[in-house]
């Protein structure tokens, strides 16, 4: 469950006027707003894919976004620096070469291409304590999107499973990008926007895989992969005496 869930920051008049359009959805409201302030995200994605979520999650009010380049982080400074007047509470920054240790309530990954994967595969690699590496980020769950040909989007709230030991290959290079990227992505947004806001706070939301034909799209139950050998799938588990 994410620790965003329990986590509020009371609205000031300022903010409820800012973001009124949105508390008055069904299902947003103004506990939802204050989740969503208090937030904080991890995301990967290619500068075009970054642009549009980005502006979404902003705009929506999300706290505190930390931005993962794939590839040069020249493109995403510029990105960043658009969107200052979009919503100037929102906290966006890319992420530091430095080392060091942050949490996230959720981390969105865009598989646009292969170097995507391999990011947002490294990140959450190093998601535990105690692992070795220069970064560790604890992270509460994930929104895995793959923007190829026919294109789907794992949500995993309360890992395990993960992204690397989920039944479904999401952290592979991905193929040829779907035509439907753009839209996929925007869904994928979508989802994570509701975790954070804590549409599911009420009830414990399952790994759930969400998979494309075309524009319409099915959901069906996720599960670990088989483990063989008793060794360890990911780093959610220890391996097995």
């Amino acid at each position: 469950m994410l620790a965003a869930y329990g986590t509020h920051m009371a609205l000031t008049d300022n903010q409820i006027e800012r973001y009124s359009r949105q508390i008055i959805v069904p299902g947003v409201g103004g506990r939802a707003q204050e989740r969503l302030l208090a937030s904080r995200l991890a995301l990967v994605a290619e500068p075009a894919d970054a642009a549009s979520a980005l502006a979404y999650l902003a705009g929506a009010g999300v706290g505190r976004i930390v931005v993962h380049p794939v590839g040069d982080s020249a493109s995403y400074g510029e990105i960043i620096e658009r969107l200052r007047d979009l919503n100037p509470e929102a906290s966006i920054r890319i992420a530091s070469d430095e080392p060091s240790q942050e949490s996230y309530g959720l981390m969105l990954a865009l598989i646009g291409d292969a170097r995507a994967a391999e990011t947002a595969a490294r990140i959450w690699r190093a998601h535990h304590p105690g692992v070795q590496a220069s970064h560790i980020w604890d992270i509460d769950a994930a929104v895995v999107a793959r923007l190829d040909t026919p294109g789907c989007i794992a949500l995993l709230p309360a890992p395990p499973p993960c992204p690397l030991c989920v039944d479904v290959e999401v952290l592979n290079p991905p193929g040829e990008r779907a035509a439907n990227a753009g839209a996929i992505a925007m869904v994928a947004v979508t989802e994570a926007f509701k975790l954070l806001a804590g549409f599911a706070a009420e009830r414990t939301p399952g790994a759930e895989l969400i998979e494309f034909d075309g524009y319409t799209c099915v959901p069906r139950a996720l599960g670990r992969r088989p483990n063989s050998g008793g060794q360890a799938r990911c780093t959610c588990e220890t391996p097995l005496p």
